[in-house]
């Protein structure tokens, strides 16, 4: 089978780099395209992808079309192949705040549209992605979505009402965590440790209580509990995260990734 890749930005290197490292794939053809050639040949050049001068040329040649540019530039992008997409493509999306509807407005409800979710740690086969589909797609369909995504991590299917709050808990929320990293290794330094060793310490941390919390199979406030011990030194962080509006910021933080994400699905453009 063939697959083009069109945008060779961070989420489709990771997806195109998983899918080599997976072994799964082996046989099936990859094809690409990028407005940035450098980029696009850079891609090829590690992944085996055949970088093509045209999203047109490189949809020619593919069965699974993925659909990785930015949603801005979608409509005008549809638009533009619509007519190859339209010759029994099966039409992948990763682009954040374009439902199904969208598609199916431009390419018609025929053509069988799957939405994917996916996040940057896909880089570290990590990424936890939702899938839904219009009624065109088929389950055969669905499965070849699946694998694709399965290469870089875990997938779940989801309603699509769904994928704006999905999408700011998978999708955008490494970022914020990446900030807490961030902020818990200058705090590091600023008692005293190196930058470095405050970083290193800092992320390990987060990766182990991540890894306890999926094996424990508790609560995160028991968790919690088995760390504050009465009268001691945790609780006082704790409660100093709580005096500050700790839980708060995080609401109102994945509240405006939702906001935005409705916003762009509203977007004509």
């Amino acid at each position: 089978m063939n697959y083009a890749f069109i945008g060779l930005g961070n989420m489709a290197g990771a997806i195109l780099r998983g899918i080599k490292g997976s072994g799964s794939f082996e046989g099936d053809g990859l094809f690409g395209y990028d407005i940035d050639k450098q980029r696009a040949q850079q891609v090829g050049d590690e992944v085996g992808l055949t970088s093509c001068d045209s999203a047109k040329g490189a949809i020619e040649k593919a069965e699974v079309v993925v659909m990785a540019v930015k949603p801005q530039t979608l409509t005008t992008l549809l638009d533009e192949t619509k007519d190859e997409l339209q010759k029994n493509k099966l039409v992948i999306s990763i682009a954040a705040g374009k439902p199904l509807c969208f598609f199916e407005a431009i390419l018609g409800s025929r053509v069988p549209v799957i939405r994917v979710m996916p996040s940057l740690l896909a880089k570290v086969g990590a990424a936890s992605s939702a899938v839904c589909h219009n009624a065109a797609a088929t389950q055969a369909q669905l499965d070849i979505a699946t694998k694709l995504f399965a290469a870089v991590g875990t997938i779940s299917q989801v309603p699509e009402h769904l994928f704006p709050a999905f999408s700011a808990i998978s999708g955008a929320a490494p970022a914020f965590v990446f900030e807490f990293i961030d902020a818990l290794a200058s705090a590091g330094v600023k008692a005293g440790l190196s930058r470095e060793l405050a970083q290193q310490t800092a992320s390990a941390m987060v990766q182990g209580s991540a890894q306890l919390l999926q094996q424990a199979h508790e609560h995160p406030r028991a968790l919690m509990d088995q760390v504050c011990s009465p009268g001691g030194t945790t609780i006082r962080g704790v409660h100093a995260l709580a005096a500050y509006g700790f839980d708060h910021a995080v609401h109102e933080a994945v509240a405006a990734v939702i906001d935005r994400d409705l916003e762009l699905g509203k977007d004509k453009a």
